[in-house]
């Protein structure tokens, strides 16, 4: 009798203990899948954060998994190596207890409504703080004379990206988002107030966001036949996955979006040249901080090419994040066209 009670038990046992794992693997996973994307300030879900390197390609994942996978395929939009930091920060953050949470869901999802400031006052939340950029304030000024030929070229590599405080998503598929209204008001400033000629493609390149890199480079080509003068290469982005508080700068008195330039190398493709683009963006950095201190984050050296060997000063510049709103980095945008005009002037003097 022992014996049989002892084997029923022995049965029973990890058959419970097996269904309850299961459905808390199903309501994890769902969390994870459905619930975490309203918890996540800058849009993304819990699921694409712990995939951050790409959320957008399965096969990225798989590249970093087992890198020898690197050696083909697109060689632009592999994503990097995620330390175990990358994994472990946002599955802690799950189960961290913040009272404001469910606030800061209704701030985001509803930027119209309410925003919780840090002391956890409420205040309203109309749209982003209006920006007086550089353009209004010399508006009533006469345009300097076009250089005879465009000596800058700027183009979007992910058009599609935008800001979620404007437009209440990060990204819009097969259109143009916000960065390219960045990449325009940089155009108009360099031309109205600089006397900059400049060569700009709005062409949509992230329809099919796997090829994005391949469709601009073919953009940028064109761009590059077209006009043999240029100086400067331009690729407008905006960063990912940053709070709001970490997507503004002080500058001159006013909050604005900073401005990270991204340099690729030759770790998975063929770069012999990337040094020549990395110094000349060493120097941008130190020009923009120099008319504009704080406005610059720096230079980050990343792993793809990023179409930069294409022009020995053709750079990634990612302006503000998807927690700022287009006003925020469009001012932004007026500011870079001084220390980048002054880069064009600089390399002319030298040739």
């Amino acid at each position: 009798m022992y014996s049989a009670y002892n084997y029923r038990y022995r049965q029973h046992r990890p058959r419970y203990f097996t269904i309850l794992l299961l459905v808390f693997a199903i309501i994890l996973i769902n969390y994870l899948v459905v619930l975490s994307p309203v918890f996540n300030e800058a849009g993304h879900g819990l699921l694409n954060v712990l995939l951050a390197w790409n959320d957008r390609d399965l096969r990225g994942v798989l590249r970093v998994a087992v890198p020898v996978l690197s050696w083909s395929g697109s060689q632009e939009d592999i994503p990097q190596v995620a330390g175990t930091g990358v994994l472990t920060a946002p599955l802690m953050w799950v189960f961290q207890p913040d009272s404001q949470r469910p606030l800061r869901i209704l701030a985001y999802q509803m930027p119209l409504l309410a925003e919780v400031a840090k002391s956890g006052e409420p205040t309203v939340l109309v749209s982003a703080p209006e920006l007086k950029t550089q353009y209004d304030q010399e508006a009533v000024l006469p345009s300097p004379s076009l250089t005879e030929e465009s000596l800058v070229a700027i183009y979007n590599t992910h058009t599609g990206e935008t800001y979620a405080l404007t437009d209440g998503m990060e990204r819009l598929t097969a259109k143009r988002g916000g960065v390219v209204q960045v990449a325009k008001a940089l155009e108009d400033e360099l031309e109205k107030k600089y006397g900059v000629l400049v060569a700009r493609s709005d062409t949509i390149n992230d329809a099919n966001y796997n090829d994005s890199y391949t469709k601009s480079q073919e953009t940028l080509q064109k761009l590059l036949e077209d006009n043999p003068a240029v100086q400067v290469v331009l690729d407008i982005h905006r960063d990912a996955g940053k709070s709001r508080e970490d997507s503004l700068v002080t500058v001159d008195g006013q909050q604005v979006a900073p401005v990270l330039i991204i340099v690729g190398s030759d770790a998975r493709s063929p770069f012999p040249t990337w040094r020549q683009n990395y110094s000349f963006a060493q120097e941008l950095a130190a020009e923009i901080n120099k008319q504009y201190s704080g406005l610059c984050l720096g230079v980050r050296i990343k792993e793809g090419r990023y179409n930069q060997f294409l022009h020995p000063r053709a750079v990634l510049l990612e302006i503000g994040s998807v927690s700022n709103s287009t006003d925020e980095a469009v001012c932004t945008a007026c500011m870079l066209a001084g220390p980048v005009a002054e880069m064009v002037k600089r390399n002319l003097d030298n040739e």
